[in-house]
């Protein structure tokens, strides 16, 4: 696994005398390269850097321009919408000054209506007033005369009576006596007492005559004076009405300027309305060319910042080229030399042999017994000077391979970060902010990677500090293989630690949420703050320089920051398996140093072991115990949950705060360390200082120094430091002891559990999502849901577009409209003037009746002063007719005394009596043909004004018979069944659109608008709409047709048909039955209503019958 380190090339070195300078040589040059090679890259890691951020920074700005660019466009969607609003407000204004000038104009044809039939009424009232005044009089008149002519018919009666009795007895007393006729009889007497009576009833009924007709007089008297009242109230009821039909042309002026208005304000909306989107395109215009500018300035820019860092890049470049050239020439003097002294080694090497030759040579002519071990001897240095070339050649051509490696996986990385500043330059800015998706898969990148690096130091130091064999005062006093290895369990320690939380992490974050995983990357700077003490201990172990007097208080804190992070994110989610097996290994490091450091203190003990040799007893034998109890349950573990270590979720029914046991024992071995570290160095110094090596510490002494340590460390009250590192023991011992029981207890449950855990790893990945893969299929979903919501946008920019187009429809139509009410306007004026002429045609008609009626009022006038002068004569006459009866009174007085005389004075004044009889029938005779006359003109007018009211009344429509059917009523009642099967239709079978995402329809690609629940939601809402419409309109045709089937219902009206006041008022108040009244009938049963109105079911329309 390439872990990003540069390994330091170290072939294996030969000893011998040729080979050294060439070795170090090579060394040398090698060292140099790649130190060359780190400062190349390290310069070009730099140079990506900041490549990275000015991006990153001018992303961030346009970004912000774009940010600010979608506001404005929300601003003006707001306007649009706010104009659109006011649109509809002004249209809906309009149409309601529509309504109010259509009312005001209904208005003023029920009043125009209302005006004539109160004149109508007032005329029928006045006359039927006339009428009955006129029965009533008469009446009383008849009744009056007819109680008269009773009582003197009953007078006349008696009278006869007696006059009968008087004449039977006279006449018997005549037959009795015989008679004598020379006086006057009785019955004579009778005679003349009649014809007195006769001519005084005549005079009464005379005087009775004068009476009546003064009477009668005086009543047309009155007639005239009513009439005339009636005029004037006529006039002042014209001169109201007058004004109000002058408040009725003001008020239909006044609608008219408001509704001159309303279209004044829609032009002005409209122009408005073109004003702002020809203000729009000029925006969108300066945008587009502000934009254009913007990229050319920032082009200009990027240019001049690119031409900047290139001329930098270049200066770089130059440098590096210089020093590179000069480190070449270095090199090349150093190969140079290298070579030189290898020639002189060469030349050295084979004089040498020269020698040894000719030794050999020598040795081989002095000694012939010793020649067969001699050539032994010569073929083992040729057999060594061959392994040498190998070793030589084999770890030159290892380095090579290295170094070609090494070149390789260079490129690979340098490839690897192009490929992910490739990809982060495609992200959005959600995806690299704070705590978002890319913040995530750093921490899941950085918790593995220290786990490498943990992995990492624990190998070095291994391999750099061996084990120790035993532990005795030289060792502890002059060597520093003691601390040392006493450093490689603490720092090992530390590493388990730190991995037990960070494999926490891990398993956590492999389980939890999408939310969990975003809070996480949210530390993620802190936590890549704390991987800044793995990198130094890193750096120290690659410079050598990992060594006991090293402080692990930086490591320490990484160790307890990640512990109470992950207790505050996760909680009690943990892998028991891995906590189990890391902090086991933990704490095991952990006793390993206590024990060591034990060890030591109790070799520095001089004389008499103490509290503290016991201590230090009691510590060796309690960690073998911790380490016996840590290795049976670790082994337990490993056999049975080897799999489930790595996975994501493992439980082992350990408690719930077993992650704080864990940390609570961690923190104990930590203070022990510390404590027994610090007593130990404090111990070392001491024996130091005092000088004496071979004598050690005293037991109280080594008690007061624990004590300080201990007070150094531990926080707690001082309770002794004996009392207080068993307690940490105990803890320790405690858990150790609980796992392993456990561990042994649940066995056959870690068996279950760890097949059940190796068939979760069975599980393909694809059932077993991880968070952040589950994080990225709702990223593709996002970013799909982007694509379609543009393309919604898109199909939204081309219905604004089409709006717009049957926008400049709609104002088409509008002018239309307005051109028809500029029409209609002059069809209402030109009405309005024929109104103004029959106006005035009826005022003239008006005038010309005031004139007819002065002509009869003068004429009448006349007719009253020939009667009058009638009236006159016949006083005249009467009293001469009274002298008359005076003088005939006399004669017959003078005849009661002139028996003589009677006879001629009788038949003078039967004669002048008689005179006077016809003269006065005929002066009777002409009144009566008088009265007739006047009564006959009267009745003629009469009849001729009920004539005419009768001819302008509305004419008397037949009712319909039971069995005639009539189309309109048929056309409304297929209409009514055509609208309740609609109803019924969309009720009884609704559309229920369909709300489920289907994924595989999102995959085809985006739906067609139909398809689609708003389409359908809307259409059935315009369904609704219609049903609505279609049925306030058979309402209305239904009322229209009860109006005009109702006789005298209907209002006068030009446009339209109205009810009239009296018919709104039927229509409107509640039915009450009066009577019920049930009359047998042969034949089909027949309903006749009286006065009120009764819905017949059979034509489903309201008839009124008669």
């Amino acid at each position: 696994m390439y872990t990003g380190f540069v390994e330091t090339l170290k072939p294996q070195f030969v000893p011998g005398q040729v080979m050294a300078g060439s070795a170090a040589a090579a060394n040398v040059v090698e060292e140099k390269l790649s130190h060359l090679q780190l400062q190349q890259e390290n310069e070009n890691l730099k140079s990506q850097v900041r490549d990275l951020t000015e991006k990153v920074e001018t992303l961030r700005v346009k970004r912000m321009q774009d940010k600010e660019r979608m506001k404005d466009f929300e601003k003006t969607k707001l306007q649009l919408e706010q104009l659109i609003e006011f649109k509809t407000k002004v249209m809906e204004s309009q149409a309601s000054l529509q309504r109010e000038l259509q009312r005001a104009r209904q208005e003023a044809r029920e009043a125009h209506a209302a005006r004539e039939q109160f004149q109508e009424e007032m005329a029928d009232l006045a006359e039927t007033v006339e009428m009955a005044t006129l029965d009533k009089e008469m009446a009383e008149e008849k009744a009056e005369t007819l109680q008269i002519e009773l009582e003197q018919l009953k007078e006349k009666l008696e009278e006869q009576t007696l006059d009968l009795e008087i004449l039977r007895t006279e006449v018997s007393e005549r037959g009795a006596g015989g008679g004598s006729a020379t006086g006057v009889s009785s019955y004579e007497i009778k005679q003349l007492e009649q014809q007195n009576n006769r001519l005084r009833e005549t005079l009464v009924r005379m005087r009775d005559l004068s009476a009546h007709e003064k009477h009668e007089f005086q009543k047309l008297q009155k007639d005239l004076d009513q009439k005339k009242s009636e005029i004037l109230e006529l006039g002042r009821t014209k001169e109201k009405l007058s004004t109000r039909v002058e408040e009725m042309e003001h008020q239909i002026a006044d609608l008219q300027e408001q509704v001159d208005a309303a279209l004044g304000a829609e032009e002005m909306v409209e122009v408005l309305g073109e004003k702002k989107m020809a203000l729009e395109e000029k925006v969108a215009e300066l945008e587009e060319a502000v934009a254009d500018l913007e990229a050319l300035q920032d082009m200009s820019d990027q240019l001049a910042e690119s031409s900047k860092e290139l001329e930098l890049e270049l200066r770089e470049e130059l440098d590096l080229a210089l020093g590179a050239a000069r480190d070449a020439y270095r090199h090349r003097d150093a190969a140079l030399e290298t070579l030189a002294d290898r020639e002189l080694t060469i030349t050295k090497f084979r004089e040498l042999t020269h020698q040894l030759q000719d030794q050999c040579l020598q040795l081989q002519q002095r000694v012939q017994s010793t020649e067969t071990s001699k050539l032994g001897m010569g073929g083992a240095e040729q057999q060594l000077a061959e392994i040498l070339d190998f070793q030589k050649t084999f770890a030159e051509t290892r380095a090579q391979t290295k170094a070609v490696d090494l070149e390789l996986r260079r490129l690979e990385a340098e490839e690897a970060r192009n490929h992910v500043k490739y990809l982060l330059s495609f992200m959005p800015p959600a995806f690299l902010a704070r705590g978002g998706d890319h913040d995530a898969i750093l921490t899941l990148l950085l918790i593995p990677r220290m786990i490498q690096k943990t992995e990492i130091l624990m190998s070095q130091v291994r391999e750099k500090y061996r084990s120790l064999d035993k532990v005795d005062r030289t060792a502890v006093l002059k060597g520093h293989l003691v601390a040392q290895y006493t450093f490689r369990s603490r720092l090992c320690s530390y590493m388990y630690a730190l991995q037990t939380f960070l494999g926490c992490f891990e398993s956590a974050l492999n389980v939890c949420n999408t939310e969990m995983l975003l809070k996480t990357g949210a530390v993620y700077p802190e936590m890549a703050a704390q991987e800044k003490s793995l990198d130094s201990l890193i750096e120290l172990a690659k410079r050598d320089q990992l060594d006991e007097n090293l402080p692990m208080d930086a490591i320490e804190k990484c160790c307890g920051y990640f512990c109470t992070m992950f207790s505050v994110l996760f909680g009690e989610t943990i892998n028991q398996a891995r906590l189990i097996v890391n902090g086991t290994r933990m704490l095991d490091s952990s006793c390993d140093a206590i024990t060591t450091d034990a060890a030591a203190i109790k070799t520095l003990i001089q004389g008499d072991s103490g509290d503290i040799g016991l201590l230090c007893q009691h510590a060796e034998t309690t960690c073998e115990v911790i380490q016996q109890h840590l290795k049976s349950a670790r082994r337990r573990v490993l056999t049975d949950h080897a799999v489930a270590i790595h996975s994501a979720e493992s439980n082992l029914g350990l408690d719930k705060d077993c992650s704080e046991q864990f940390f609570t024992c961690y923190q104990h071995a930590v203070k022990m360390m510390k404590t027994l570290q610090i007593l130990l160095k404090n111990a070392v110094q001491t024996i130091i200082v005092n000088g004496d090596l071979d004598t050690g510490l005293s037991a109280d002494k080594l008690k007061e120094m624990a004590s300080i340590a201990c007070e150094k460390v531990y926080d707690t009250e001082d309770v002794g430091p004996v009392a207080t590192i068993k307690g940490s023991l105990s803890s320790i011992q405690q858990l150790a002891a609980s796992l392993a029981q456990k561990m042994a207890e649940c066995e056959n449950e870690l068996a279950i559990s760890g097949q059940l855990s190796q068939q979760r790893e069975q599980i393909p990945e694809s059932e077993s999502l991880q968070p952040i893969k589950v994080r990225a299929q709702i990223a593709k979903k996002e970013a799909e849901e982007i694509k379609i919501l543009s393309r919604k946008l898109e199909a939204r920019d081309s219905d604004i577009l089409e709006a717009r187009l049957a926008l400049r429809e709609k104002q088409e139509e509008l002018c239309e409209m307005i051109l028809r009410k500029d029409v209609v306007e002059k069809k209402l004026a030109t009405q309005q003037h024929e109104h103004e002429l029959n106006v005035e045609k009826l005022k003239r008609k008006l005038e010309e009746a005031m004139n007819q009626l002065k002509r009869k009022e003068k004429e009448f006038e006349e007719t009253m002063d020939h009667l009058q002068t009638d009236i006159d004569s016949l006083e005249i006459e009467r009293g001469q007719l009274k002298e008359k009866l005076k003088s005939v009174g006399k004669k017959t007085m003078m005849s009661v005394s002139g028996a003589d005389n009677m006879s001629g004075s009788v038949t003078t004044a039967s004669g002048m009596q008689s005179m006077d009889n016809k003269f006065l029938m005929q002066e009777i005779t002409a009144l009566k043909e008088a009265l007739n006359s006047e009564n006959q003109q009267k009745k003629k007018l009469m009849s001729d004004v009920l004539r005419q009211k009768l001819e302008s009344l509305d004419p008397i429509t037949p009712p319909l018979r039971q069995g005639s059917v009539n189309a309109k009523i048929q056309e409304l009642k297929q209409k009514t069944n055509d609208l309740t099967k609609d109803i019924k239709q969309v009720m009884t079978f609704p559309i229920v659109p369909d709300l489920r995402r289907n994924k595989a329809r999102d995959l085809e690609g985006p739906t067609l608008e139909k398809a689609m629940p708003v389409y359908q939601l809307l259409q059935r809402q315009i369904v609704m709409k219609e049903l609505k419409e279609r049925t306030d309109q058979l309402i209305n045709e239904v009322f229209e047709e009860v109006i005009q089937r109702t006789v005298g219902g209907m209002a006068e009206a030009n446009f339209a048909i109205f009810p009239n006041r009296e018919m709104a008022a039927a229509m409107h108040e509640n039915q009450l039955l009066a009577a019920e009244i049930a009359i047998p009938h042969e034949g089909q049963e027949q309903v006749f209503t009286v006065n009120y109105y009764i819905l017949t079911w059979q034509n489903m329309l309201p008839q009124k019958q008669w």
